[in-house]
């Protein structure tokens, strides 16, 4: 059963997830507009800034009702947008896959590794899943290493999974179950976290 959240702030090592906001649509646009960036990304980024302002006003409603989870990625102690990173549920309820991308400039600095961690924590304590997945695209090492820190294990190779610029594109499939977390879920936890769910409002 989906569930929907009023507040969420979680601070880790390096970084701060908290739920995006249309307000953050414009300083996301200038990052993700970006070769570099979007090259990585099974979607092609955003055609204007009203198309990612719209988008960033429905990430809200969804995160509100737990259809979907959308954070931004800030600095742990600044503000400021660097990336985002997303929960989705495209198999089961239970099964969480995520997404994420971060800001040229902010790259290579452990940053996407330690957004990786919280949301694997906020998945399997808060949503209670059985499974985390993600898929990148082949070669994509920096997001292979933050996958792998995380103790994601590669289940296997995707065969032209994503058409992207004309081509087919592979994709390294890698997944964290529960039982495999548990063990290790004190390397998870967050420095600092308040989450309040809509029925606690």
């Amino acid at each position: 059963m989906s569930v929907g959240f009023s507040y969420v702030d979680i601070v880790g090592d390096k970084v701060h997830l908290r739920p995006t906001q249309a307000t953050d649509a414009s300083v996301a646009y200038r990052l993700v507009k970006n070769g570099a960036v979007v090259s990585n990304l099974a979607w092609d980024g955003p055609t204007s800034k009203e198309e990612l302002l719209n988008t960033y006003r429905q990430w809200e409603e969804e995160t509100k009702s737990g259809e979907k989870y959308h954070f931004a990625i800030e600095h742990s102690e600044q503000h400021g947008l660097i990336g985002c990173i997303d929960i989705r549920f495209p198999s089961h309820p239970l099964q969480a896959d995520i997404g994420y991308w971060l800001g040229e400039p902010f790259w290579n600095r452990g940053y996407m590794t330690d957004a990786v961690r919280l949301v694997c924590h906020f998945s399997f304590k808060y949503l209670d899943t059985a499974r985390v997945s993600a898929t990148v695209f082949a070669g994509n090492i920096g997001s292979r290493r933050a996958l792998e820190k995380n103790d994601f294990s590669l289940d296997g190779t995707l065969r032209c999974h994503v058409y992207k610029h004309g081509k087919w594109m592979d994709g390294w499939f890698f997944s964290l179950l529960r039982t495999e977390w548990e063990p290790n879920r004190g390397k998870f936890v967050p420095r600092h976290e308040v989450v309040v769910t809509r029925e606690g409002e």
